[in-house]
């Protein structure tokens, strides 16, 4: 094999494929072989000249030191399932409801210093004294009980499969011993890995660079009884938890953590949810010792004469690559799973000098690549989008993984991907890795947890449903105004209500938008409940700033209003405690801006309950009498309002025109910047190129203005990605 010098693919490799691998590693334009989960480097292949990554779970990879070392598995709290009390003992089944396979009771913890039962009626802590646990029977009884409350009983468990391990057995069909995992947060266990480690690096002399799939602590994921999931957080930190690090806590911080700071009534401090403090706190202690023990590692590599690469599909919980501790560990690649915009753009917009990789979908695995489907229509789908969101931030490497078998059974497959590595070496050769030009001044998403969790997906109410039902791939439906933003040409970052509080608006932001269900981190919840919050926002566009929200923005029932932003937006939601009012008639106009770029294809989502409350709202769009686009000047500044925003291209342009006219732009003319609904466009001052992609599979006419100011029209087929001098 020739070294491609000018090769950016990763290519997954598998005994029995070495002369399939030799063909692609030349038609897709790769630089690089990996190993993946279920297959191994053939001894041909790791003695070529080119980059060898080898994949390394170090948490599930001694599994004999697992087996015999129980206490030193992955922890968590689990609530039992609420049980009513029918007479005044009740007894309870912690692990009733629960996949059997998966979990075990924690029998090295102390029962009633770490567990708790609670009333969930009153929601009282009931007294240890009030409880007994019997170890023979794995039951809890509470004595005293009140006839007609209901209770649960919070417990710490044992792992004892790994998600990863039960999702491959149930989903691949992949047979042996069920994972387990380790907690390295104890330091024997901790000293056992980096041996382990060590040995690892001497067995692998070809290895150029290590891919952590896992530093420490795995997202979390719970099964039931039938072995389904009922509930996943990719970014929790429940699965973090164990006695000594507890007490490690309350030695730093000065108090101790309760089983309900981890259980939380049930909802598990979900992303989703505005976090307490209690849990930023915990954050913050895994967080420094995750990237302890990760840099730890990563040094083992670098010593060996080896890069690290980190993979953020399987772990993220500690490694947040937005948090300034992440560029203390010293990761060299950073290899991101992406399936859309708002992944890539979550790879690509991160801090920091390291290569960015994405590991594209589908992967090679038998629920996509099996008779009878055709994985390219799923690849398209998400390369339009990832393409678009490219446009903007400079991506470094591509690449897949899987069964390499399996993707050889799809030639049509295997064209497609030559394709994708042909237009992905132009953008790399054309771009330079630098980023384009970008339009209308900074835009700011204000959500609970601003830069940490930067392009993370906003989950509505109408997206608990996930398609496909894949649990590593989630369409999202519904309100998705975070894929529309991620291909349109303006800088974007990311921001908490606790910056506004700690430093004001920055001068720069010209947009904030704000978006999200009422109650949840992404609109923001009780921190609308903040005067100094509203004062600030309001400051903002009166003093010229834009402000746009979408679904419930500013949504907190307080002080008779529900949107607390309500008067600048000019609006108010109807959550039925203002049914005696008259929502007054809605006469759309025709005359504004933005009404001006409606093409009549916008789609609004499901009705909004919003109503006007101010004689000066531009009503653009509607649904009856449910407000679904709103426009309104407000001091100096101005402010939209959108009911829902799905994403289609068309809603993708239409908030292009929507951020252009809050930041007051919307009468520049911009170069290569584009009207036109399916079809993207860039600009790259570093380079002097430019480019208009085709979202679409049909042909598309677009007009565009050079540098000089002179107006070409342009004519694209179907899909076609087109290069220009500027």
């Amino acid at each position: 094999m020739e070294h491609n010098t000018q090769g950016h693919m990763t290519l997954p490799v598998e005994v029995g494929q070495e002369d399939v691998v030799l063909d692609l590693y030349k038609r897709w334009q790769a630089d690089a072989l990996r190993d993946s989960d279920g297959t191994t480097m053939p001894d041909s292949l790791a003695e070529q000249d080119c980059d060898i990554y080898s994949v390394l779970c170090i948490v599930r990879a001694d599994q004999e030191y697992a087996k015999a070392h129980p206490e030193f598995l992955h922890r968590k709290y689990l609530s039992s399932f609420p049980l009513t009390a029918m007479s005044s003992e009740l007894m309870i089944k912690p692990l009733e409801g629960y996949c059997s396979e998966k979990y075990e009771l924690d029998d090295n913890c102390v029962p009633s210093r770490h567990w708790e039962v609670r009333n969930r009626t009153t929601g009282d802590v009931v007294p240890a004294e009030q409880w007994v646990f019997d170890a023979d029977t794995g039951t809890i009884t509470v004595c005293n009980a009140t006839p007609y409350h209901e209770y649960t009983a919070s417990v710490m468990v044992r792992q004892v499969w790994d998600s990863v391990s039960m999702y491959n057995a149930l989903t691949n069909g992949w047979t042996g011993d069920k994972i387990r995992s380790l907690d390295p947060y104890h330091p024997e266990c901790r000293a056992h890995l980096k041996r382990y480690f060590a040995k690892w690096l001497e067995d692998h002399p070809n290895t150029t660079v290590v891919r952590f799939t896992t530093f420490a602590f795995l997202f979390v994921i719970d099964a039931n009884e039938q072995n389904q999931d009922i509930y996943r957080d990719w970014t929790g930190y429940g699965e973090t938890v164990s006695p000594e690090a507890l007490d490690d806590f309350e030695k730093e911080y000065g108090y101790r953590l309760s089983p309900e700071d981890f259980v939380d009534a049930g909802y598990y401090n979900g992303t989703y949810k505005v976090p307490s403090q209690c849990y930023l706190d915990w954050m913050a202690f895994i967080q420094k010792f995750v990237a302890e023990f990760a840099g730890e590692l990563v040094q083992m590599a670098h010593d060996a004469g080896k890069r690290a690469a980190m993979f953020q599909g399987d772990h993220w919980i500690g490694t947040e690559p937005f948090l300034p501790s992440y560029q203390e560990i010293g990761i060299d690649i950073n290899v991101g799973a992406v399936e859309d915009g708002v992944a890539l753009r979550r790879l690509t917009d991160s801090a920091g000098g390291q290569i960015k990789e994405a590991r594209f979908y589908p992967y090679f695995f038998p629920d996509v690549f099996r008779e009878g489907n055709n994985p390219v229509t799923e690849s398209m789908a998400n390369w339009v989008k990832i393409r678009r969101a490219m446009l903007h931030k400079p991506l470094d490497r591509i690449g897949y993984g899987g069964y390499l078998s399996l993707a050889n059974k799809f030639p049509h497959f295997i064209d497609h991907v030559a394709k994708i590595s042909d237009e992905f070496g132009t953008y790399r050769q054309l771009s330079a890795s630098t980023e384009s030009a970008k339009i209308g001044g900074k835009v700011a998403v204000l959500n609970a947890w601003g830069l940490a969790r930067s392009w993370l997906q906003n989950q509505a109410q109408d997206q608990r449903f996930y398609v496909p039902p894949r649990p590593d791939v989630m369409e999202l439906v519904g309100n998705n105004p975070l894929e529309c933003l991620a291909g349109l040409p303006f800088d974007v970052e990311f921001i908490s209500f606790e910056d506004i509080l700690n430093n004001g608006i920055a001068d720069d932001i010209k947009v904030i938008i704000n978006t999200g269900d009422a109650n949840s981190a992404w609109s923001g919840g009780e921190y609308w409940g903040n005067p100094a919050i509203v004062t600030a926002l309001r400051a903002f566009v009166g003093k010229g700033g834009g402000l746009l929200g979408i679904s419930d923005p500013s949504a907190h029932l307080q002080n008779g209003r529900f949107f607390q932003l309500g008067d600048v937006f000019g609006l108010e939601k109807e959550t039925s405690l203002t049914m005696g009012r008259v929502a007054q008639p809605v006469k759309p106009t025709q005359t504004h801006y933005l009404a001006q770029c409606l093409t009549g294809k916008e789609d609004f989502g499901n009705l909004s309950y919003v109503y006007s409350q101010a004689q000066d709202l531009d009503v653009i769009a509607a649904q009856g009498q449910h407000l679904a686009l709103t426009a309104r000047e407000y001091g100096e500044g101005r402010s939209v309002y959108l009911g829902n925003l799905p994403f289609t291209m068309t809603n993708a342009r239409l908030l292009q025109h929507i951020l252009l006219w809050l930041s007051q732009s919307e009468n520049i003319e911009y170069p290569w910047t584009t009207n036109a609904h399916l079809v993207d466009a860039a600009y790259y001052p570093a380079t002097g190129k430019a480019t208009v992609v085709n979202y679409s599979d049909t042909p598309q006419q677009v007009t565009m203005t050079n540098v000089q100011g002179v107006k070409e029209t342009l004519s694209l087929d179907a899909y076609e990605w087109r290069w220009f001098d500027a």
